[in-house]
């Protein structure tokens, strides 16, 4: 298996918070002096107060999370709308016109228990529960989703991967091979799952074989799978750069399982 990999983005002044990529545009939220600030493939379109920590395109927009509001704003930096998700978001995944907000473990064990279990936000509206979806599919907390015809998640409870249409509905559903309970970001592609853990990588090749290979790598916990069409499968941000990469599996008899 090689790497291929580039660096999307360097910022030696500032720190970056969070960032994120579809097509050819890159967004990056960044931590200044007393201020946030949000730069669109290199050039500010926001500045504002500090405490945002998560930052998505969506189809049209771009928004980002402070605390519990989550806010909209155009590509110009112009407010649209804001709302209130509730505490302890774990993730933001781009779906429709807004945003899947997917959260922690308050959302299955805490107090509020299923208040947060998964909801969709989408600018000048209310966010909609999800709950019944989370719940169809015996989604706990901290699940992750990827785009594969057109989306995919895994089941934890299950040890399985689920394949989805675009209401959230079930499709069909294959036993992993191997123990995902590690991943910490997965994506798809034609030809195989990738699935990173901290230590190791997995790639699956689901769709013909069902062969499943094993590869040593050191992995940040702030890697995601990149949600929108990109060539790379994987954004990692450091504190003052960003990087992405995807595996080119070359098939080596000896890492077959």
């Amino acid at each position: 298996m090689l790497m291929k990999n580039e660096t999307l983005y360097m910022n030696n002044q500032q720190l970056i918070l969070d960032a994120d990529c579809k097509k050819e545009d890159v967004i990056v939220l960044l931590k200044g002096k007393g201020e946030n600030s949000v730069q669109l493939n290199g050039n500010t379109v926001l500045t504002g107060t500090t405490g945002y920590r998560k930052i998505r395109f969506t189809k049209e927009h771009f928004c980002l999370l402070n605390d519990s509001t989550l806010s909209f704003y155009t590509l110009k930096g112009e407010l649209v709308s804001q709302c209130d998700i509730g505490e302890d978001v774990f993730e933001l995944f781009p779906y429709r016109q807004g945003v899947l907000c997917i959260y922690g473990d308050e959302g299955a064990f805490g107090e509020k228990l299923g208040e947060n279990r998964l909801n969709y936000a989408v600018p000048l509206h209310k966010p909609e529960s999800f709950y019944d979806i989370a719940v169809q599919h015996n989604l706990l907390y901290d699940f992750l989703f990827a785009r594969y015809k057109p989306y995919a998640c895994i089941g934890w409870a299950t040890d399985e991967l689920f394949f989805l249409n675009e209401q959230l509905g079930r499709e069909k559903t294959l036993k992993f091979p191997f123990d995902p309970g590690n991943t910490i970001a997965f994506a798809l592609t034609y030809e195989y799952g990738v699935f990173l853990e901290r230590k190791r990588i997995w790639l699956w090749e689901f769709e013909k074989t069902n062969k499943f290979y094993e590869y040593p790598g050191d992995y940040s916990y702030k890697t995601r799978a990149i949600f929108n069409r990109h060539e790379y499968l994987f954004l990692t941000v450091l504190d003052h750069e960003l990087k992405v990469f995807k595996p080119v599996l070359t098939v080596d008899s000896q890492a077959a399982k």
